[in-house]
């Protein structure tokens, strides 16, 4: 490292030596040129000012005084010696003293000076070298840490891709049939963790009971565990997935429970029943299983709670026939429970609001046409997970786009908007002003704390497109 070097620091004993070379010169020259006048006695002013001022004002308070010395100690030599027949009273005299005197107090003041400068100066060379040293430490740390960055941010964009791919796989789970849902869950877990042996039980406010269970070896399954007995019994606490590792050493795990997750309900405040992994291999057993298997059984909590609420409300009609969207009730509570997975498991959401403001107005023929059109281009344009909903206000419709983040979700409506631009040319025959469409998007955030900022947001960014001109 390249460290400024002060004056103070760089000279110790230069300044002496520049000192007396310069008073031997100029008595040199004066023996030499001026033999009339030894000392330059009567000559003013003095050539000693030259080295006292020269070193007072390049090495401060030591140099100044050292120079203001050496040169009245010289002069007092050659005024003495310039006095004829000189006896002790001459030395009282201020004649002699004068500037002698003066040479010393100016070195001092000006090398005092000077000497504070130079303090100042190895003040900020210091300070300078200081930041410097802690330059180098950051940049070291940085370094570190931008290579760390670089493994992270590989490993997040291979997590993000595992948890896309796994949660397009569990929308086998959206089957309305319970019976289902819980050999689906356990596929899941088979395929995505090598999961070996692993079970569903349900909760029925004393014990759990055994209800679905995947084996590829002969261990036992208990068709019945009481409550506060058992791994269960401590995620059904704590609502949360927990493994092995948080109550024991790991030298337990190879019997019993390994992982336990509990399946939630009506907005993860109800424990329905409990997802066990008993048996996987021992390098896939990380915090990333537990949060996985976390994730899949908050799926199957809502995946159940849907086929609930279908087999309860079966007989009523909850999509519209023409375009397949689901009731804005339903579309408030989706909402919900799409926003509280991506806050909890850090997922990307977005919302896509679509308007056809003269669908309220138009009549029967021209606003089922548009919404035939409607209905096609969606079914062509969408993905399977995506769900659409309509709005509470006419002619109005929302899209959850779970996985998505806000940037794909415009992707989505880029292509709409132009398939629709595309049927444009079909000039629909009862309403032009029908084809007129308002699209918004909006994307889940951290800072968001309820589902319905959402709702704002997307409000918000509608944005008015015409086709038929």
């Amino acid at each position: 490292m390249f460290k400024i070097i002060s004056p103070s620091k760089k000279f110790k004993l230069s300044k002496y030596y520049e000192v007396l070379l310069g008073l031997i010169a100029i008595t040199a020259i004066n023996f030499l040129f001026y033999r009339h006048d030894p000392g330059f006695v009567s000559l003013s002013p003095h050539p000693y000012w030259i080295v006292i001022l020269l070193t007072s004002t390049r090495y401060g308070f030591s140099g100044g005084f050292f120079a203001g010395l050496v040169s009245g100690m010289i002069y007092v030599i050659f005024k003495s010696l310039s006095i004829p027949d000189v006896e002790v009273a001459d030395f009282r005299t201020l004649a002699i003293w004068a500037k002698p005197i003066l040479f010393l107090l100016v070195g001092v003041v000006l090398g005092e000076m000077r000497q504070l400068h130079i303090r100042e100066y190895d003040a900020v060379c210091e300070e300078r070298d200081t930041y410097h040293d802690a330059f180098d430490k950051v940049k070291t740390k940085y370094d570190i840490l931008s290579e760390a960055k670089q493994e992270l941010d590989s490993k997040i964009i291979s997590q993000e891709s595992t948890l896309g791919t796994l949660y397009e796989a569990a929308q086998g789970l959206r089957t309305l049939s319970i019976d289902s849902i819980y050999p689906a869950v356990l596929e899941i877990l088979r395929e995505f963790m090598d999961v070996e042996d692993c079970s569903i039980y349900l909760f029925d406010g004393t014990e759990f009971k055994i209800d679905t269970a995947l084996r590829h070896s002969k261990s036992f399954v208990a068709d019945t565990v009481p409550l506060g007995e058992s791994l269960m019994s401590i995620a059904a606490e704590k609502k949360k997935a927990v493994s092995i590792r948080d109550i024991a050493s790991t030298e337990s795990m190879p019997s019993g429970i390994v992982i336990s997750a509990p399946i939630l309900a009506d907005n993860h405040s109800h424990v329905i029943g409990m997802l066990n992994v008993e048996k996987m291999p021992f390098l896939k057993f990380t915090s990333d299983s537990v949060r996985v298997a976390g994730l899949v059984a908050d799926w199957c909590g809502s995946s159940v709670e849907n086929a609930t609420v279908f087999a309860e409300t079966k007989d009523k009609l909850i999509a519209d026939e023409i375009t397949d969207a689901y009731t804005y009730d339903y579309f408030l509570r989706r909402l919900r429970e799409e926003f509280v997975r991506a806050r909890r498991y850090e997922l990307d959401l977005s919302l896509i609001m679509l308007e056809f403001p003269g669908l309220s107005n138009a009549s029967d023929e021209g606003r089922d046409e548009v919404l035939m059109a409607f209905s096609m281009i969606l079914k062509n344009q969408i993905r399977e997970i995506d769900i659409l909903f309509m709005s509470d206000e006419p002619g109005a419709f929302y899209m959850i786009l779970p996985t998505t983040p806000a940037a794909g979700a415009r992707v989505v409506v880029n292509n709409l908007l132009s398939s629709f631009r595309a049927l444009s040319v079909m000039a629909f025959e009862t309403d032009q002003n029908l084809v007129e469409l308002r699209a918004g998007v909006a994307g889940y955030s951290l800072e968001m704390e309820e589902a319905t900022e959402l709702v704002d947001r997307v409000k918000e960014d509608l944005v008015s497109v015409l086709f038929a001109e």
